[in-house]
């Protein structure tokens, strides 16, 4: 089970592992971590090196590592899978899953995306939040109605009015970078519950390997949105900045009426697929509900 801090490497470190410990060895000294301790790391520098046992001891406790483009935009994700001895059983049952079990399931993720961004709305003290439950009541297996897309435009124009996405201002890259922080805890999750990532349910693209992850991620996005619109970033994503979006685990949520962080939610929904997979039940799913804005200091 992974921890609860993220380690982010900025300096062109050399990490490895000595006495159970992430040991980090850079020009201004030495460091070490209880590597029982980390969720997730985070490699910005444009150098420096990971040592192979290190990765083996990432991946044998659930441990994600991430690392950036020169433009700081995560670009490569190292994910766990070895330790699960159920993963044939789970990919079987995957592979086989029919297509009105997949639809239900995508119902239930866009319903609850919807939900997360009414109350993503309330927080902000916006209005449009009865809105959004309104659009989420009408929902349809397969979302065939694409209500979706609807609640988006009504989420936001609520949000901003006239903002649009990928139009690269600083705003739409502290949305891109919280996603993929996000994106990278859900990958992780799927990934040691024995899942396979390509395998996904409204994302089915035939070039990317975490469709899963980024079926599951849709229901997170409110709590990035939450982060980036409460306090926008300046012209760029300094590194303080930066440093708040990858907050965004530790961002506390509630599923099935007890408080989480985002990191330990992602693992939780992960695992109620797999009982929702195997069972054939997708009644059996758990999703993060957004309640505010204070981070979970432990687990």
């Amino acid at each position: 089970m992974a921890g609860w801090r993220t380690l982010v490497v900025r300096s062109d470190a050399r990490l490895s592992v000595l006495h159970g410990n992430v040991h980090l060895v850079h020009t201004d000294g030495r460091v070490s971590l209880p590597i029982d301790d980390i969720d997730c790391v985070l490699i910005e520098s444009p150098q420096g090196a990971v040592s192979i046992p290190l990765l083996k001891q990432l991946s044998s406790r659930g441990i994600a590592l991430l690392v950036v483009d020169d433009k700081y935009k995560p670009c490569g994700i190292y994910l766990p899978y070895a330790q699960n001895k159920r993963l044939p059983a789970v990919l079987k049952a995957q592979i086989s899953l029919s297509e009105p079990f997949k639809k239900r399931v995508w119902q239930q993720i866009v319903r609850q995306k919807i939900l997360n961004s009414a109350a993503c709305l309330e927080i902000l003290g916006l209005p449009g939040a009865e809105t959004l439950r309104n659009i989420a009541r009408d929902v349809k297996s397969g979302d065939t109605t694409n209500r979706e897309a609807y609640a988006a435009r009504v989420y936001f124009n609520a949000l901003s009015p006239g903002f649009q996405r990928r139009k690269g201002e600083a705003v739409s890259s502290a949305l891109d970078y919280g996603y993929a922080i996000v994106r990278t805890a859900v990958a992780r999750s799927l990934a040691a519950a024995g899942l396979q990532c390509a395998l996904g349910l409204g994302h089915a693209s035939s070039t990317n390997q975490f469709n899963l992850a980024d079926d599951f991620v849709e229901v997170f996005r409110p709590f990035v949105d939450a982060l980036v619109f409460s306090k926008p970033p300046g012209e760029s994503l300094d590194v303080s900045y930066r440093q708040y979006l990858v907050g965004v685990l530790k961002l506390e949520c509630s599923v099935n009426g007890n408080v989480h962080s985002v990191s330990t939610a992602a693992t939780a929904v992960a695992q109620s697929y797999v009982r929702a997979v195997m069972s054939r039940s997708f009644k059996k799913l758990v999703f993060p509900e957004l309640i505010g804005l204070e981070f979970r200091t432990y687990e």
